[in-house]
C-alpha cells in the first residue's frame, strides 16, 4: 500500500489581509480538477494499491483571515500538516501549484515534510513548478522531485515502479537537482484521450468549499451548487501573459461529448449540481465540436457560466443562440485590449478590435451576461493604447468588466521577456498578484498602471455604467450589490446602487445605500478625492439620504 498525501498550497497572499489592503478581496476557490483526475486515474491504473487524501490550505487560509488569525497563518499551517502527516502517515507527499504566488508557502510545507520524517518523499506539479522546475529544486531543499505538466502518467509510472529513484532519474517527465545539473529537460506525458480518466471522486472534496466562482451577480444570494468540467486540455496559442502551453502543450485534447453528457448528468443527479462552470482554456478551438456539445448539454437543466475566457472571434449570433438554449447565463471574453496593436504585435492574440462589439451585441439580444477581462501594462504598450482600451470599454456595453496588470507568470513568454529585459522590479513572489505590478519598464509608471486598472474599473462598471446608461437597471443592480457586499467600504458601489434603485422605484433601499455612500464620502479623503476626479457630485443625493423626496429621473441621470 502506497498513501500519496495532495498539499495545496494558498494561491493568494495573506499579507494583504493582514495589512487590510484597500482592495484585497478573498478569491473563488475551484475545484481542484487536477488533483481529483489523478485521484482517479490512478485507482483505475496502478498496479500497486494506493491510498490518497487531500488538503486545500487555500480553505485553511480563507477561515483565518475570516476569523482575523491570518497572522499566524505559517504556524498554523504547519500544525495542521504536521497532524495530518502524523494521521495518514504519507510515503509520497505531492505539492500542486498553478501560480508563483504560491512560491513561499511551498518552501515551508516540504520543510514540514521533512521535519516530520524526511524519508518521505516530496514531489511538485503544476503551472508553476513545471515551469520554474530549475529555480523551485534549487531554493526548496525539501523539494525531492518535480513533474513536468500533467501528473496522471508520470504518477502511474512512479508508483507502480519498484525503484522510484530510478523513474525520478530516467522518465521524461521527473526531474531531480541531479537532473537539473547533468542538464535535463523534463517533458510532457499526456494522456491522448480524455476519456480514459474515469469518473472524478469529488467524495474526497468538500464541494461547499468551492460554490462562489460565479460571475453572474443574479443569482449570487441563491442556493446553487457549482461544479467544474474541463471538457479539453491545452491550447494553440502563445498569449504573452499564458503559461498554459507548460502545463497542457499546445495540441488541444478532447472529452467526447457523449462522456461529457454523461459526466453533468452525474454531477447533477448525484452531487445536485446546479451551475456547471466550464473551464476549457480554448473551448472553440473546434468550432462544430463546441456548437454539437452545446446543444447536447441543452436537454439536463442546468446553468453553464464561462468563466475562464472564451475566443472572442468565435461567437455569432448561431453560438449565442446556442448559449442561451443550453442556459448559459455568463459568459467572459478573453479580450484583454481594445488596441489592434496590443493584441496583434505584443499579445500575438488572433483578434481584431472590430470583432467585439458584435460578439457583445449577440450575447445581449439572447440574454447572456458578457464579462471582459483586460491585462494593462504589458511592454510596449503605451498610454495611447491603454486610452483605446478605455474607449472600447465605454463603447462596448459589457455588463462587467476586469482590469488586471500584467504578472510575468514562470513558464509565459512575459517572463522571459521581462527577464531578458531587467524589467522586474520585485523578486518576490508574494507580489505576483493582480492588482499591483511588479514590472519596471521604461516610459511605464508602476503607480500609474495601478490607479488606471482601478480607476478604469470604476468608470467602466459605475460612473459610466452601460447599464445604468440604457435603462437596464435590473441588470446593473445585482453586480454593483455584489461589490458593496464584498467592500463595505466601496462609496461609489453605495453611491451608484442608490441611484440605480431610486430609478427603479425602490425608495427604501435608495436611501439606506446613499446615506451610506455619504458616510464613507464624509469620512474617507481618499474616496472624495477620487470622486472630484472623475467629476462625481455625490452630494446630488443629499435628499435621498436624509429621507426627503428626490426625483429618480435626476438621481438616474449620470454625474
Amino acid at each position: 500500500m502506497t498513501r500519496l498525501l495532495f498539499v495545496i498550497p494558498p494561491y493568494f497572499n495573506a499579507a494583504d489581509y493582514i495589512d487590510k489592503v484597500r482592495n484585497a478581496v478573498l478569491p473563488a476557490f475551484t475545484i481542484p480538477y487536477g488533483i481529483l483526475s489523478m485521484e482517479t486515474y490512478l485507482k483505475a491504473n496502478c498496479e500497486t494499491a494506493v491510498e490518497m487524501r487531500l488538503v486545500d490550505l487555500n480553505v485553511t487560509l480563507k477561515a483565518l483571515v475570516e476569523e482575523g488569525r491570518a497572522e499566524h497563518h505559517e504556524a498554523i499551517f504547519a500544525a495542521e500538516l504536521a497532524s495530518i502527516l502524523e494521521d495518514f502517515k504519507p510515503d509520497i507527499v505531492g505539492v500542486s501549484a498553478l501560480f508563483n504566488s504560491s512560491f513561499r508557502y511551498i518552501q515551508s510545507l516540504v520543510a514540514t515534510v521533512k521535519a516530520h520524517d524526511d524519508s518521505i518523499l516530496t514531489i511538485a506539479g503544476g503551472g508553476l513548478p513545471s515551469a520554474a522546475h530549475a529555480m523551485m529544486l534549487e531554493r526548496c531543499p525539501g523539494l525531492d522531485a518535480i513533474c513536468k505538466g500533467e501528473g496522471e502518467r508520470p504518477l502511474q509510472v512512479l508508483l507502480d515502479a519498484e525503484d522510484r529513484d530510478l523513474v525520478l532519474a530516467d522518465h521524461k517527465s521527473w526531474v531531480t537537482r541531479e537532473g537539473v545539473a547533468r542538464g535535463k529537460v523534463p517533458a510532457h506525458d499526456f494522456i491522448d484521450n480524455l476519456d480514459d480518466i474515469p469518473q472524478l471522486n469529488y467524495g474526497i472534496v468538500d464541494l461547499s468549499h468551492y460554490n462562489n466562482r460565479s460571475i453572474d451577480k443574479r443569482y449570487a444570494t441563491e442556493p446553487r451548487r457549482e461544479m467544474a468540467i474541463h471538457t479539453s486540455r491545452g491550447c494553440p496559442f502563445l498569449c504573452v501573459f499564458c503559461s498554459n502551453p507548460s502545463l497542457h502543450g499546445r495540441t488541444v485534447r478532447f472529452m467526447s461529448i457523449d462522456r461529457v453528457v454523461e459526466d453533468v448528468r452525474r454531477m447533477r443527479d448525484e452531487f445536485g449540481m446546479t451551475v456547471l462552470m466550464v473551464e476549457d482554456d480554448h473551448f472553440f478551438q473546434d468550432k462544430e465540436r463546441a456548437k454539437r456539445l452545446l446543444a447536447a448539454l441543452a436537454d439536463l437543466g442546468v446553468r453553464l457560466e464561462f468563466p475562464n475566457g472564451v475566443a472572442v472571434y468565435a461567437i455569432d449570433e448561431e453560438v449565442a443562440e446556442l448559449f442561451a438554449k443550453a442556459g448559459v447565463s455568463a459568459v467572459a471574453l478573453a479580450v484583454e485590449s481594445g488596441s489592434d496593436h496590443v493584441l496583434n504585435n505584443i499579445i500575438k492574440k488572433p483578434l481584431k478590435k472590430k470583432l467585439i462589439k458584435p460578439a457583445v451585441e449577440a450575447l445581449r439580444k439572447f440574454g447572456v451576461r458578457s464579462h471582459v477581462f483586460i491585462v494593462a501594462g504589458l511592454p510596449g504598450e503605451e498610454d495611447e493604447h491603454r486610452q483605446e482600451t478605455l474607449e472600447m470599454l465605454l463603447d462596448n456595453g459589457f455588463d462587467w468588466t476586469h482590469v488586471y496588470l500584467a504578472i510575468p507568470i514562470y513558464g509565459s513568454r512575459l517572463y522571459d521577456i521581462c527577464v531578458e529585459n531587467g524589467y522586474l522590479e520585485s523578486a518576490d513572489n508574494d507580489d505576483f498578484v493582480a492588482t499591483k505590478t511588479v514590472l519596471k519598464i521604461p516610459g511605464q509608471d508602476p503607480k500609474k498602471l495601478e490607479a488606471y486598472a482601478y480607476e478604469t474599473q470604476l468608470r467602466v462598471n459605475f460612473i459610466e455604467n452601460y447599464n445604468m446608461r440604457t435603462g437596464r437597471y435590473d441588470v446593473a443592480i445585482p453586480y454593483m450589490k455584489n461589490v458593496c457586499d464584498k467592500y463595505p467600504d466601496h462609496a461609489l458601489g453605495h453611491y451608484y446602487l442608490a441611484r440605480c434603485y431610486a430609478a427603479s422605484g425602490e425608495q427604501e433601499l435608495a436611501v439606506s445605500h446613499a446615506a451610506t455612500a455619504l458616510e464613507i464620502f464624509e469620512r474617507d479623503p481618499w474616496w472624495r478625492e477620487l470622486a472630484g476626479r472623475h467629476g462625481v457630485d455625490y452630494a446630488d443625493c443629499l435628499p435621498l439620504a436624509g429621507g426627503m423626496p428626490a426625483s429618480p429621473l435626476a438621481l438616474a441621470v449620470g454625474a
